[in-house]
């Protein structure tokens, strides 16, 4: 008998982080996932927004989108299709690197293939967003998503969600930059960020904003903060209201950008159908 679609992508999982060092009880959640991979009983959602030239991008120093795409190869004339595509390291749904913000952070390709695999909470502090461009995750909100949800777990991908991802791909309503320049768009407070270091240790902290840190920031402070203790960020992201508050895993998978200080990601959250909410 031929296995079945789901089964077979459940197989690829397996075989593709089994060199991968996991920790015993990440080993065993995971397992659970797959297997009910198998079963088809999981709903693979894409958190990635397309690339093209109608992306935002980061305003500062650039007139005009960074993306360029240039058809190389033709079918009528070589037979195939294939293009040149130039973009910045850090552009679309992408990954900051520690070396981002850290001296001595790991490069893009040197971080461990296992924090690409790992489960996520998502806190949801979208509405507090709509009635204040400006709002910053505040350490109250994580502890009320505790009261509410648990503890959050050790080594885990903390997703902020702020409905902003909504406002893409305009770049004006994205970037949402005032007449003296100045962004406007939610992000996280230091006080979040530390206890968030200081209690569940996790891997990476996602958004779906331009930043971590909100518009306005100068310094970028969580950015420093998280990245000298060895943080990935995941940066414009979307579709995070279809993701429960905690019970799914995401996939970050980078180029693999020797010495990069980040690079696009494809990010896709793995959600028992039972915990789907939707788009």
């Amino acid at each position: 008998m031929r296995p079945r679609p789901f089964r077979l992508v459940a197989m690829f999982f397996v075989s593709l982080f089994a060199a991968v060092p996991l920790h015993a009880q990440q080993a065993d959640a995971l397992s659970r996932v797959f297997a009910e991979i198998g079963s088809g009983q999981i709903h693979v959602l894409d958190l990635t927004h397309p690339l093209d030239e109608q992306s935002p991008y980061w305003p500062e120093g650039q007139a005009a989108s960074p993306y360029h795409a240039s058809v190389v190869a033709t079918f009528e004339r070589e037979g195939y299709f294939a293009r040149l595509i130039t973009m910045p390291e850090h552009f679309g749904t992408h990954m900051d690197a520690p070396a981002h913000f850290d001296r001595n952070g790991l490069s893009v390709d040197r971080i461990p293939a296992e924090n690409f695999l790992v489960s996520a909470v998502v806190i949801n502090v979208s509405h507090e967003a709509e009635a204040n461009a400006d709002y910053r995750l505040r350490r109250e909100d994580v502890e009320q998503w505790e009261k509410a949800n648990g503890k959050i777990p050790q080594r885990v991908a903390v997703l902020v969600r702020t409905g902003w991802g909504a406002r893409w791909p305009s770049q004006k309503d994205y970037m949402n930059q005032d007449a003296q320049g100045v962004l406007h768009f939610p992000g996280l407070s230091v006080e979040a960020a530390k206890y968030l270091i200081s209690t569940a240790h996790p891997v990476a902290i996602g958004i779906d904003t331009a930043s971590i840190d909100y518009g306005p920031s100068k310094n970028f402070e969580v950015h420093h903060l998280t990245m000298s203790a060895g943080l990935y960020h995941l940066e414009n992201l979307t579709h995070l209201g279809g993701l429960p508050p905690r019970g799914a895993y995401i996939i970050a998978l980078p180029m693999k950008l020797a010495g990069g200080s980040g690079s696009p990601a494809r990010v896709v959250a793995l959600i028992p159908k039972a915990l789907f909410r939707g788009r």
